[in-house]
């Protein structure tokens, strides 16, 4: 398990054994430690309290370490400069309560000698992975699934309901993954496991809309603009100063984005030095996709960076197929390539990078915020989604251009279940289309992909803090599937296969319950987004970004669908293996295929989808 996780922690590896009373039973403790806080042997794991009866492997960064520990110091004896080893005294004294004192991103495991116990726990927003078996008295934990298997604890079992929803949302909805024994540690819980009573109990310890109300911020919200602005401010201020705490060399993803931008002028602001900047250019077909040379060079001159502009080759796409490794399930979004391949182009001159992501789904980032508030005007005038419906179907799809893709999406999508409208909307294959796809066998009793959406909608509405503003229960929605399941799913996995640890700031938890508590007028104003983020911090962005068009993270796979990709079906996926495998329709894979390269309609991302799944199914159920 330890050797397959050493690229995530090349720096060193430890693992520790432990039994019980009766010598019946025995646990074990392994970790690879990528060296961030305290590079010497002190920081070792697995690392224990001063007399050996509690015992911790952490993955990630306790950002507010440093003031916990000078609480801690009157009361326990530190042997190193760590912030794993305050958790370990925090656990003494506050036992499951210690996740409440920790601002970071992280997933540990602690082994109680006192009560024959293991305590997992995972951080507010899900940044780090923790996945877990718990099957036939034994129970296993990992950061990979990769791990798991390499143990042995189960068996390769498909989860044909987990497959079903992948084939929607294009990555597996947590608390399940691809492996029916194999779930995922739901984001803001922690997991109590019962050596000896072979018992598990989950709890869910953090939720922006299960936490109390909180007076202070909702009058902060509820005040004048100028102090909301001077709140967000604050807030982001404090999270980038927390986060640029590293004993080895740091920078920043640079994009020229609105959230880059800020977070690039706030490190500027508070270094000591000049701050590392990286903005990547691609060279290749569909180049011209992502180029913010420019607009990022901007910024690095506003705050004098170090900049560096990387160039990566894109010409050779098949070479993403193998990244399924980094995943161990079926993965389906093509941004991990590039996300890969920046992260691989960075770690060559620091271990760690600030990045931006969640500012779009904290901040309505995406165009489709917009148009959930036009669904709800166009579903009142009569007769208008089904004239719009008919005329855009005759309009073939215009592959480098995605406004008419989201047309077509936005009348098509349209629904009086709002949960299947905006899956429908954001994501890719319906029931109806998953019915034509994969064969029945399997999926006689799948439950509709949409229920993730629903049942999220539910808790923002009637949780202990209800969130009223419908389009912030949304938000909600994105923040507990989009963003945890597919954004940074991508980014821990890609950056830690290089070893580049990747910090967020916007996920700070205290940004993301100020965002709950904001009226949506004040992200969304007047077709503008991140409307308080350009108020809050104008000063930091150099005037000709502020009011740039989103540019989405995305390659140029409708392109690459036409031709270099789209060979991978006639070499692998022929009649005879489709046939015998019973999962999918080889028909309509041709049809998908005959409509996109004819330009009728843009299925990249659908048919990138089947391919990602076939290379997953191949590799670690048939084991081609």
């Amino acid at each position: 398990m330890v050797d397959s996780l050493r690229h995530r922690g090349p720096d060193d590896d430890g693992v520790q054994r432990f039994r019980t009373p009766d010598d019946a039973q025995s646990t074990f403790l392994g970790h690879t430690r990528l060296s961030i806080i305290d590079l010497s042997r002190a920081g070792h794991q697995p690392m224990a309290n001063e007399d050996g009866t509690v015992w911790i492997v952490f993955n990630g960064e306790v950002y507010n370490h440093r003031e916990l520990r000078r609480d801690l110091e009157a009361r326990h004896r530190f042997r190193s400069n760590t912030d794993t080893e305050v958790v370990v005294h925090l656990y003494e004294e506050f036992g499951a309560d210690v996740v409440r004192h920790l601002n970071g991103m992280f997933a540990f495991a602690i082994y109680d000698d006192r009560s024959h116990s293991l305590f997992l726990a995972r951080d507010h927003l899900g940044i780090k992975p923790l996945y877990y078996v718990h099957k036939n008295g034994r129970f296993a934990f990992a950061s990979e699934i990769k791990a798991l298997l390499a143990a042995d604890v189960c068996d390769r079992e498909i989860n044909w309901q987990a497959v079903w929803d992948y084939f929607t949302y294009l990555y597996i909805p947590h608390p399940q993954t691809i492996y029916r024994d194999i779930k995922q540690l739901p984001p803001g819980s922690w997991l109590r496991y019962d050596i000896l009573k072979d018992t598990v109990r989950i709890e869910s310890y953090w939720d922006p809309v299960s936490a109390p109300a909180n007076p202070a911020l909702e009058a902060d919200v509820a005040a004048s603009a100028e102090a909301r602005s001077s709140q967000v401010r604050s807030l982001l201020e404090d999270a980038v100063q927390r986060q640029m705490i590293s004993d080895v060399p740091l920078g920043a993803f640079l994009s020229g984005g609105i959230d880059s931008s800020i977070l690039v002028g706030l490190m500027a602001q508070q270094s000591q030095k000049r701050v590392e900047t990286f903005t990547v250019s691609f060279t290749g077909s569909g180049e011209e996709f992502y180029d913010e040379r420019e607009s990022a060079a901007a910024v690095a001159r506003r705050w004098d960076t170090e900049h560096h502009e990387i160039s990566v080759d894109i010409s050779q796409p098949e070479e993403m197929l193998e990244l399924i490794d980094c995943f161990d399930q079926p993965f389906g979004n093509p941004t991990l390539y590039l996300s890969y391949l920046i992260s691989k182009a960075t770690r060559e001159h620091v271990t760690v990078a600030i990045s931006g992501a969640g500012g779009d789904e904290l901040f309505a980032g995406y165009p489709r915020y917009r148009a959930v508030r036009y669904g709800r005007l166009a579903g009142r005038v009569p007769l208008l989604p089904q004239l719009a419906r008919t005329v855009l179907s005759l309009v073939p799809d215009n592959f480098e251009q995605p406004s008419l893709r989201r047309a077509k999406l936005f009348f098509e999508g349209l629904d009086p279940d709002f949960a299947r409208q905006y899956t429908r909307w954001v994501y890719y294959f319906d029931e109806a289309a998953k019915g034509r796809l994969l064969e029945p066998a399997p999926f006689a009793d799948a439950n509709p992909s949409s229920r993730f959406i629903k049942s999220y909608l539910a808790a923002a509405s009637n949780g202990p803090t209800p969130v009223r503003d419908f389009m912030n229960q949304v938000q909600y929605v994105d923040l507990k599937t989009f963003l945890v399941d597919n954004i940074l799913e991508y980014t821990d996995r890609t950056s830690m296969a290089v070893a580049l640890e990747v910090r967020v700031p916007f996920l700070d938890y205290r940004v993301v319950e100020f965002s709950q508590a904001l009226a949506y007028r004040h992200k969304l104003r007047n077709g503008t987004s991140k409307a308080i983020l350009r108020d809050a911090f104008k000063d930091l962005i150099p005037p000709e970004n502020l009011h740039l068009p989103k540019k989405g993270f995305t390659p140029p796979l409708a392109l690459w669908m036409r031709d270099t990709l789209d060979g991978y079906f006639d070499e692998h996926m022929g009649p005879e293996y489709t046939r015998r495998e019973g999962i999918f329709d080889r028909g309509e894979i041709g049809r998908l295929r005959m409509e996109h390269k004819a330009g009728k309609r843009d299925n990249s991302m659908e048919l990138f989808g089947i391919m990602m799944f076939d290379v997953w199914y191949r590799k670690h159920i048939l084991r081609d």
